[in-house]
């Protein structure tokens, strides 16, 4: 073998590279979620809903819950995550949350339809509409492991550092590197709707976890305490209000520590999944339809 005219890595130098790039993070990240029972792909292309260049999500995956005979009723579950390598902490900064904001439908979920409506008979002969979301009508946030049970709420993701010996919490980049990114995969990879037709056609139902999973540790500070405190947590969910060409709304990502992905997919993820797909397999049609009897 001839003397090379330029230094060659070992392998432990190859690795280590790879370790502070975050690549193995993806792959390892990939092999507990496909571990769990999905179809997996990583570095998965999509198409940006405002820019229309391409972009990729780190790792892409998907579980088909339920289908009917037809094939025009489905349920399936997803996972949009983004990959972190950090050798500093994340510190999730949030509050409690009201009644009024629990009950709320998260928006990264796609409900075929989006509420269901009856009528209401006042004394008299006036008849008038009221309306419920599809998620509370068939009692999704009910359910023991749903999201709208979350008792609180990230507002702002920082990074910790260190500089000269004292550690530093940045926000800068988090929203564009990350945040935005998880945003317009939701977008791009939310399953049609009919929304034309009276009776739909079809009803896809798609439930769907953007994330982001972290190497580094994570912490949640409660903004409204008089005294806070930096909790150490395995997961912890963040809402973002977004206002910009074709997307608007509030968003909600969950931040999850590498080493508790493992309990986030069985507790967060696969133990609701299965919870709605039971709501499902109960009544399918009521994925598709829009208006009920009065509910007692």
């Amino acid at each position: 073998m001839t003397d090379r005219p330029f230094p060659t890595p070992s392998s432990d130098d190859v690795i280590a590279a790879l370790e502070r790039t975050g690549f193995l993070l993806e792959q390892r990240v990939a092999q507990e979620v496909r571990a769990a029972g999905f179809h997996v792909q990583t570095g998965r292309a999509f198409k940006d809903p405002e820019e229309g260049k391409s972009r990729e999500v780190d790792v892409y995956a998907f579980k088909r819950l339920f289908v009917n005979e037809k094939g025009d009723i489905t349920l399936g579950v997803k996972l949009l995550i983004e990959c972190k390598k950090s050798t500093g902490p994340y510190v999730v900064l949030g509050r409690k949350l009201s009644d009024d904001e629990r009950s709320m439908p998260p928006h990264s979920h796609t409900m075929p339809i989006n509420s269901v409506k009856w009528e209401e008979r006042a004394e008299g002969l006036r008849i008038y509409h009221k309306s419920k979301s599809l998620w509370n009508v068939l009692g999704l946030h009910e359910l023991p492991h749903s999201p709208s049970r979350d008792e609180r709420k990230g507002l702002q993701l920082v990074r910790m550092h260190l500089k000269n010996k004292e550690w530093q919490a940045d926000n800068s980049s988090i929203f564009d590197s990350l945040t935005l990114p998880l945003m317009k995969a939701v977008e791009a990879f939310r399953p049609p709707r009919d929304k034309a037709s009276t009776v739909p056609k079809y009803a896809h139902m798609e439930l769907c976890f953007p994330a982001v999973v972290t190497s580094g540790e994570l912490f949640y500070v409660d903004a409204d305490a008089g005294d806070p405190l930096a909790e150490r947590v395995e997961w912890v969910s963040i809402d973002r209000d977004i206002d910009m060409e074709g997307m608007s709304g509030n968003f909600s990502m969950d931040v999850v520590s590498y080493d508790s992905l493992g309990d986030y997919l069985t507790t967060r993820v696969l133990e609701f999944s299965e919870e709605v797909r039971g709501v499902v397999v109960s009544g399918p049609e009521r994925l598709r339809t829009r208006e009920i009897p009065p509910p007692h």
